[in-house]
């Protein structure tokens, strides 16, 4: 019997790999030995090399991300020195730029995975790689949950991943679910019998206590009685962790708030993609916004619930200027979200941006992360600039610490002008704009009220 071994690289301890979970349970019925094995980017090379080594697997699955590609491009190949036998499966989003690694015995996956991975299983792993393409396609309803109780021990503590719905309606031309055009659900909100099954599994999730549960659906609230279903249900459990929701804020009406309202303090938390306040910009990022809608959510909430709200805004949007972000990070500050992020833009292989970035002549990292590095508006020194900003909304605002300070400072300052005022009290004292003690920040902080 053939033994596969799951590796996942991910980011940090906290990760998990749902992606390698699915293609376990995909083939579970099938005459294989799955091992699952989890590493971090912390994780020394030659560890890492040595415990998959030790394994001795037939089959060596990697699922390849942004932030984990270049080291995968490092560690496969000299794990094929030890192992030439092992046949080695690759993929992800970035699975496709690691193709030049090929050569016998290597399988990339592109696109959806479960079906090729099943039809690969199937095959004994003795395909040719053109065969891929006769595999049939397992829509999101027929793939099987993706844990067992056993993986407890691995995942409690952990964030923990999940999925009600594949696709995305949308066409953000920085993203890659831009080209997503499936409309698949995993459970009917119309029929009774599939949201039995999805109350079962969500009570999986929280028995292995994990420390938050993110369900990836791209623009979660999409589906407002699915929607509603799920944040009742995570309103009720008297569970220890936080569940974690990436809505688009148009789509938010006061039903939405009413029901949010009643969840318990540090239960549920948003993600809220701005992006930007630029109704024109928006428009030209395949994106439709309105931030006076978007903006009397983020208020509503603040107000009535008790919800955790993280926003997302996007520095480097084709045509977006330096004074246009700021004025967006001021208004979205104004409103007092729990976190603000302000993102550099990512110019993403087969996405819309990367084609629109060349005739615009962008410049950005062509290696992982490919972030922007200056647009059509935007210098390297804006760029950075704003990148300084971000650093610095990591430290002060988005660690929860200073909430009263903020609140005073905003009467008569915009964010911006704090974050200068923060800056400039970094060079003075010659301080990162990272890894800073919470006396240090206390202190900093202080200085600047």
């Amino acid at each position: 019997m053939k033994k596969i071994l799951m590796t996942a690289i991910n980011s940090s301890w906290s990760q998990s790999n749902l992606a390698l979970y699915y293609l376990r349970e995909v083939i579970a019925d099938l005459p294989y030995r799955v091992f699952m094995q989890e590493w971090t980017l912390k994780d020394q090379l030659l560890d890492v090399l040595y415990g998959i080594y030790v394994q001795n697997a037939d089959v060596i699955c990697f699922s390849a991300y942004i932030w984990n590609r270049l080291y995968l491009q490092e560690l496969i190949p000299e794990l094929v020195k030890l192992l030439p036998e092992a046949v080695i499966v690759i993929g992800g989003p970035e699975a496709g730029n690691l193709t030049y690694l090929q050569r016998d015995r290597f399988y990339f996956i592109q696109g959806a995975g479960e079906g090729k991975f099943r039809y690969l299983a199937e095959n004994n792993f003795c395909l040719k790689e053109e065969e891929l393409t006769q595999a049939k396609h397992i829509p999101l309803k027929d793939i099987p949950f993706p844990y067992r109780q056993s993986d407890a021990e691995f995942l409690k503590g952990k964030l923990l991943y999940y999925e009600t719905f594949r696709g995305c309606p949308f066409a953000c031309i920085y993203c890659l679910s831009a080209k997503d055009k499936r409309f698949e659900l995993r459970y009917h909100p119309e029929n009774q019998k599939d949201m039995q099954c999805l109350k079962k599994e969500l009570e999986a999730l929280i028995a292995l206590e994990p420390r938050t549960i993110k369900f990836v659906d791209r623009s979660f609230n999409i589906n407002k009685r699915l929607a509603h279903y799920i944040w009742q249900f995570f309103i009720e459990q008297n569970c220890p962790c936080d569940v974690h929701f990436e809505i688009y804020p148009d789509l938010i009406e006061e039903e939405d708030i009413a029901l949010l309202e009643k969840a318990p303090e540090n239960r549920i938390r948003l993600e809220i993609g701005i992006q930007t306040i630029s109704a024109e910009i928006a428009a030209k990022s395949g994106r439709k916004s309105n931030w006076e809608k978007a903006k009397w959510v983020l208020r509503e909430l603040k107000k009535r619930t008790k919800l955790r709200v993280h926003t997302d805004l996007l520095a480097g949007l084709p045509g977006e200027n330096y004074f246009s972000i700021i004025n967006g990070l001021n208004e979205v500050c104004a409103t007092l979200p729990d976190e603000v992020q302000l993102g550099i833009l990512k110019i993403l292989p087969d996405t819309s941006m990367q084609e629109i970035a060349i005739a615009l002549n962008y410049k950005w990292l062509h290696q992982p992360p490919y972030q922007c590095l200056s647009s059509n508006a935007l210098s390297f020194e804006e760029m950075h600039q704003l990148e300084s900003f971000a650093k610095l909304l990591n430290l002060y605002w988005n660690k929860g610490e200073h909430k009263k300070e903020w609140q005073e400072m905003l009467q008569n300052r915009s964010a911006a002008e704090i974050l200068t005022a923060l800056q400039q009290k970094h060079k003075e004292l010659g301080y990162e704009l990272h890894s800073l003690s919470k006396a240090k920040r206390d202190a900093v902080m202080a200085e600047i009220v």
